[in-house]
């Protein structure tokens, strides 16, 4: 029988240990287990910090400001209706079709009739 004198120094093309033939797999209920505990830890990243007041300001003055606040964003809510109906008036006068060509560009004609 033949002995080569030196060893194959070339690796083998899949290695045993690498590439094992039996992968563990997680069972559903794992999965959802580890997707439940995730969600907790997640939750509560968010809601660890959630009560601290502000330095320089007490407990009161805080929850004051959140107040006036959410009163202010009800107020906004309101007003913001009826800006959006006059945004969209003065869009559709400003920019009518007679101002553009067919490639969406300015009529060069048009461009002087808002200054006479």
């Amino acid at each position: 029988m033949f002995r080569p004198l030196f060893p194959a120094l070339v690796p083998k093309a899949v290695d045993p240990f690498w590439f094992p033939v039996d992968k563990p797999c997680l069972d559903e209920s794992e999965i959802s287990a580890l997707e439940a505990d995730y969600n907790n830890w997640a939750q509560s990243v968010g809601d660890k910090d959630n009560a601290i007041v502000p330095i320089g300001k007490t407990a009161q003055e805080h929850y004051d400001e959140e107040e006036e606040e959410e009163e202010e964003e009800e107020v906004d809510d309101e007003s913001d209706t009826n800006d959006d109906e006059l945004d969209t008036d003065m869009v559709d006068d400003r920019d009518s079709a007679d101002d553009f060509d067919f490639r969406g560009r300015r009529n060069s004609l048009n461009l002087f009739s808002d200054f006479v």
